[in-house]
């Protein structure tokens, strides 16, 4: 069901401009010149609440058909679906969500025609086999997009062990280290290493969330 967004006044509002009914062309109130106000207010659309039944690392994608031009979509949060936080889509940890959409248009009456939304669980991965690591640590030659990483599993050489030292997104660092070394000594080595997280999301320019 479309939804429509409205200017709220009382009746005191309108006898102070002498607007009469014969100027009413919309209940919204949207266009009409009342108070010295002219415009076309947002429409303001929040969802009902998505229960994953525990809190979990989620991502999700939005679709959003409207007449808006400009659209901005907002996620919800909660762990007890009573207080929320509001959060710009990307991965996050909770078990509720809803979906805040904000459709604006400046010259006729905002109106929201329908959404999609779709919510995914499952990490991205790469695997980078018999890579030459540097005792300085080693930037992994990522080819996806990463919005957050979960973490690293490694296949390495006898007491050696591979540590995720630097978890920008965009380029994690692998270090290695000797732990049947003294004082666990950084190591030149090779090993496989196999990177999750979860993928990145942006918005698009009509609005909608979609995969980076």
């Amino acid at each position: 069901m479309a939804q429509y967004s409205t200017r709220t006044y009382d009746w005191q509002d309108l006898a102070d401009d002498s607007v009469t009914w014969a100027d009413w062309l919309e209940w919204t109130g949207n266009g009409t010149t009342i108070n010295g106000s002219t415009g076309f207010d947002d429409l303001v659309y929040t969802s009902a609440a998505k229960d994953f039944g525990i809190s979990r690392l989620f991502y999700g994608l939005v679709n959003v058909v409207s007449n808006g031009t400009t659209v901005v979509v907002k996620f919800l949060i909660s762990d007890d679906d009573v207080s929320y936080t509001e959060v710009t889509p990307s991965a996050h940890t909770a078990r509720y969500v809803k979906v805040k959409i904000t459709v604006t248009n400046a010259t006729e009456t905002a109106t929201l025609d329908s959404f999609d939304a779709e919510f995914y669980f499952e990490p991205i991965a790469e695997i980078f086999k018999d890579l030459s690591i540097s005792s300085s640590g080693t930037t992994l030659p990522i080819a996806r997009t990463y919005g957050s990483l979960a973490g690293i599993t490694a296949s390495t050489p006898v007491h050696i062990q591979a540590v995720l030292t630097d978890t920008t997104p965009g380029a994690p660092v692998v270090t290695c280290y000797d732990n049947d070394t003294w004082g666990r000594v950084a190591v030149n080595t090779t090993a496989s290493i196999t990177l999750t997280g979860m993928p990145s999301v942006t918005s698009d320019s009509l609005g909608n969330i979609v995969l980076a």
